[in-house]
């Protein structure tokens, strides 16, 4: 399917500045565009961000690391207004200094032991400093862990559960592996996950990224004023309010609210600049829609046409519609002598002139037909020998086609002169015998049972047309077929363009 001319881009002529620099607006768009959605999933997505780990089929012990990448809520929770607990940090760091000791000195080793006491503390301060909070999400942080600790073991006491969990007996029984992983996997991501937000005087929360938006914004608007500037210079009567208006859908890249509808300019831009190659997508959108549109209209278009034509046959007041065809009840005589006037023009010409330039073709059309009749009924074999004869035959359907084709053409030549002349009295007499008839039909309809019979019937064959006019949509080529058949027609345009005439 081609693409309209309204939504070709405006190509850029040549590598100016201009060029460039749309181009780079349209590489920030994308850029700002791309930080609106990490912005706004930041806060659902800050747990994977501390974590950075990737948990499949939700199983701690099946995950998905993903700690090359750069820890990035150490920079950006400051603009969120964020502020992690440091318990977070100190628990990591304790976790890691437990697993190289165990790693080079062992389980039983003295220094081992300490670091898993302070472990333990560690992680029984948290909770017991957690327990009390009064925001329900940390609230259900602690119980979270809690009911993961308890279930790790099965003594009651939290005090002495978590002892049990990181003894040395424990370790020995289970492996420290094991117990890394539960650590690890299960209570560290819950700690890191707790922060605290920064709430301003007005009882909302801070939120900095406003910063980050003004450089972009800046950039905007600086771009909406070249814009405009060249509006200005292509339609010189037009004001600067007016040049405003036309780029009306830019608004939102200056808003601090709604950024989501800065993917309409941003769409504009990359269209424009063919940034990214979205005109493939767009045309196959535009083909699927256009085509189940056009197919779902002309059926709509084709069952009311047969509908009206129904309730005009359905009317009692059918007489009355046929009377009303006669040029006396007509109210606009203009338009049915307007129509008059018209045949009154053309037939003449056709008549007159077009015919009678057409006479040898006509001569060699009719002359063909009539030995093509004597063919079929032939002569004897010794006359259809004879040259004399078949030249006879020849020359007589000459003859015969050339008298008939004058005599046609004399009469039409007549006819179209008689047509020409404005005779009032032939064109009142026919008139006449044209009102004659509608009225007559008319009546002939009010006084007898024709008129609900063929009613019925023509009803009857308008319904049939209509379940067969359905039928054959449902039959026809699918949308996919319909498309598949354009590009084919399209491409093959494409290759084999039309030859100029010179």
């Amino acid at each position: 399917m081609a693409i309209p001319r309204w939504q070709e881009g405006k190509k850029i002529s040549g590598h100016t500045f201009l060029s460039y620099w749309e181009k780079l607006i349209a590489f920030l768009a994308i850029i700002n565009l791309s930080w609106i959605f990490f912005d706004i999933s930041y806060l659902p997505l800050r747990n994977f961000w501390a974590n950075r780990v990737i948990f499949l089929f939700n199983s701690p012990s099946i995950s998905l690391s993903l700690r090359w990448l750069p820890d990035i809520t150490r920079y950006y929770d400051h603009f969120k207004g964020i502020e992690a607990y440091s318990s977070g940090k100190e628990i990591e760091s304790l976790l890691k200094k437990i697993d190289k000791q165990i790693i080079t000195k062992g389980v039983d080793a003295r220094s081992t032991k300490k670091i898993l006491e302070a472990y333990s503390i560690k992680i029984n301060n948290i909770l017991d400093k957690n327990k009390t909070q009064n925001t329900q999400k940390n609230y259900s942080r602690v119980m979270l862990m809690r009911n993961l600790i308890d279930n790790r073991s099965v003594n009651l006491d939290l005090e002495n559960t978590t002892k049990k969990l990181l003894s040395v007996d424990h370790i020995k029984a289970l492996g420290w592996e094991n117990e890394k992983i539960f650590w690890k996997n299960q209570i560290l991501p819950i700690i890191k996950s707790s922060y605290s937000r920064d709430i301003n005087r007005n009882g909302y929360f801070i939120d900095r990224t406003w910063k980050i938006d003004l450089a972009f914004q800046l950039i905007f608007l600086l771009d909406i004023f070249i814009k405009v500037n060249i509006i200005q210079t292509r339609f010189k009567g037009i004001g600067l309010h007016r040049a405003f208006l036309k780029r009306w859908f830019d608004l939102p890249l200056l808003l601090p609210y709604g950024r989501l509808l800065r993917i309409i300019p941003a769409s504009e831009r990359i269209l424009q600049t063919k940034l990214i190659p979205i005109e493939p997508i767009r045309s196959a959108v535009s083909q699927w829609v256009v085509a189940f549109l056009a197919i779902e209209i002309f059926e709509v278009l084709t069952i009311r046409a047969i509908d009206s034509m129904q309730t005009i046959i359905r009317s009692p007041i059918l007489p009355k519609k046929i009377r009303g065809l006669c040029s006396y009840e007509s109210i606009n005589n203009k338009e049915s002598s307007e129509v008059s006037e018209f045949f009154r023009i053309w037939v003449p010409l056709i008549l007159r002139r077009i015919g009678p330039n057409m006479r040898n073709q006509l001569i060699e059309l009719c002359e063909y037909a009539l030995q093509k009749n004597i063919q079929v009924n032939p002569l004897p074999k010794i006359l259809k020998d004879n040259l004399a004869i078949e030249k006879a035959e020849s020359a007589i359907s000459f003859q015969l086609a050339s008298s008939m084709i004058d005599t046609l053409l004399g009469l039409s030549k007549n006819a179209g002169n008689k047509i020409a002349e404005k005779d009032l009295e032939l064109k009142k007499l026919r008139s006449n015998t044209i009102d004659k008839f509608w009225e007559e039909l008319a009546s002939a309809l009010e006084s007898d049972t024709r008129l609900k019979e063929s009613q019925l019937l023509l009803i009857s064959i308008l319904e049939s047309l209509k379940l067969s006019s359905l039928n054959e949509f449902k039959n026809q080529a699918g949308v996919s077929e319909i498309i598949a058949e354009l590009d084919n027609l399209n491409f093959n345009s494409e290759k084999n363009p039309p030859r100029q005439s010179s």
